[in-house]
């Protein structure tokens, strides 16, 4: 329970930890719903005797599979209970057991879980439960799953081995086999308004995501695509029809970033020299759009811990649903960025006072045993697959040496999953690049399952960064050479946050 205290204070103390000027002038005006609380009992319990904590995953307005999760024990008696901070109704994830919840500030839900049937799950409480029963109907009526990062909605195995045409028929049948579903479902069932409209939008949403993937892919190799100005005005419908309520869910973020925009961009060129404010503001559609461009862009900001490139953008954002939602992310950012030592003692499994003498940790915690004899530096720790993430590898390995090859001030390490039939290969690249074997570590399988189920690992490369006290300040998919790393070692050289 301690350990689930000090996360929900985390949380609670972000509201009141603001300190970036223009930024709080913009929201000094939002009005706030409050507190939603999340309650549960496991019956069965003993059927999953080592499942000890319930995780509750928020998913980011980035739309990248990069994720708050806020972690509570399961007590004696079953029961567990989740208080955190809601500006306004949105999508959360109970991982493994509900891959959908839509929560409603302010509201309570009391979800009961059964561990020897995991199909049985009983919510009760507010607006909350009447939502999620409805959803819940709908998702085992269908078999449909919006996009996170667990499912994929609409899409198709038949990417590059077919003609576009095959491709399209596909992707369409699949949408309308969905589509068919869905109102066959609601011609027998009565549903709450927030249900009809988002599992209208999801399909449609997720449709052009899977969609304009599929196109990259293709562009990718130069095969045979839709032409890029119909699949723009395609785009514009689509979201001129679902970006017109305060009813959104993940799926939106995620088509903004994975859909929208970028197609946006191969549309109506962006390059480095060009403001992206001005650009989406001469590019959307509506305004509502181009809020939601620009609070995807100040979303991707806040994953980098960029909270300049966050202010700039997020200063010109007018819709109220989308402020207070990028406030509530702000927030936690700048709350983990001013407390470090929050997140790195869950990780290391140690108090980050006295961190070197007091540590304890098992012997699967790599990460621990890297960190603890480099304590004193600033440390890079690099995980990744093979070699995927190889061009990052090499830009990582070149400022390495900018720092010199002593490692007296930044010590930089690897760990590679990589099967052991071909960590040779991998050897020799990273040798090409100038690392010593010594600093590369192949996990063991109890490793691997520790870095998975402690970091969440969706993404390579996935970095850890570590201040010269031995506690982690950042980590993530974002924390690379071309995401400001640099600028973020010189700050950790200075001091011990990378919030001035």
């Amino acid at each position: 329970m301690k350990k689930y205290l000090f996360l929900v204070g985390v949380v609670v103390s972000s509201l009141f930890l603001i300190q970036c000027k223009n930024v709080t002038e913009t929201y000094d005006q939002t009005v706030f719903s409050g507190f939603t609380t999340v309650t549960g009992y496991i019956h069965n319990r003993d059927f999953y005797p080592n499942t000890k904590d319930i995780n509750m995953i928020i998913p980011s307005i980035s739309g990248e599979n990069r994720v708050s999760q806020i972690e509570t024990p399961i007590n004696d008696d079953g029961t567990f209970y989740f208080m955190f901070y809601l500006s306004r109704s949105q999508e959360v994830i109970i991982e493994p057991y509900l891959k959908f919840l839509y929560l409603v500030p302010g509201d309570s839900l009391h979800i009961e879980i059964d561990f020897k049937n995991l199909a049985d799950i009983r919510l009760s409480g507010g607006k909350s439960a009447e939502i999620n029963r409805d959803f819940l109907k709908y998702f085992t009526a269908t078999g449909y799953r919006t996009t996170h990062f667990s499912y994929m909605g609409v899409g198709t195995d038949c990417v590059m081995n077919c003609s576009w045409a095959e491709v399209k028929e596909k992707l369409d049948k699949e949408r309308n086999g969905y589509r068919n579903r869905r109102q066959a479902f609601l011609r027998n069932t009565r549903v709450s308004k927030e249900v009809e409209f988002l599992t209208e939008a999801m399909i449609e949403l997720d449709y052009y995501k899977a969609l304009v993937g599929t196109i990259g892919n293709r562009d990718a190799l130069f095969m045979e695509t839709m032409d890029k100005e119909s699949l723009m005005n395609e785009l514009n419908e689509v979201a001129t029809k679902y970006f017109n309520s305060d009813l959104y869910s993940n799926s939106h973020f995620k088509f903004i970033s994975s859909a929208y925009t970028p197609v946006a961009r191969d549309f109506k060129q962006l390059s480095n020299d060009i403001n992206f404010v001005d650009w989406a503001k001469e590019t959307a559609k509506t305004e509502t759009i181009k809020d939601f461009m620009l609070t995807v862009q100040a979303g991707k900001a806040l994953l980098q811990k960029d909270l300049d490139g966050f202010e700039q953008i997020s200063s010109h954002l007018n819709h109220e649903y989308l402020r207070d939602r990028l406030m509530q992310e702000y927030k936690i950012t700048q709350t983990r960025m001013l407390n470090p030592e929050d997140i790195s003692a869950t990780i290391l499994g140690g108090a980050p006072s006295d961190f070197a003498n007091n540590i304890s940790f098992g012997n699967e915690n790599i990460l621990a045993r890297m960190i603890v004899p480099n304590y004193g530096k600033v440390q890079v720790v690099s995980i990744t697959m093979g070699w995927c993430g190889d061009v990052e590898m090499e830009r990582l390995a070149r400022l390495m040496k900018e720092y010199g090859d002593d490692g007296k001030d930044v010590h930089v390490s690897y760990i590679n999953f990589t099967a052991e039939g071909y960590r040779e290969g991998v050897l020799e690249r990273y040798r090409l690049n100038g690392v010593h074997d010594s600093l590369v570590h192949f996990p063991t399988k109890d490793e691997a399952i520790f870095l998975d189920k402690t970091l969440h690992l969706l993404r390579f490369p996935h970095t850890i960064l570590v201040n010269k006290k031995g506690v982690i300040v950042d980590n993530g998919p974002f924390v690379l050479p071309s995401f400001k790393l640099q600028e973020k070692i010189d700050l950790l050289l200075e001091q011990d946050k990378l919030i001035k």
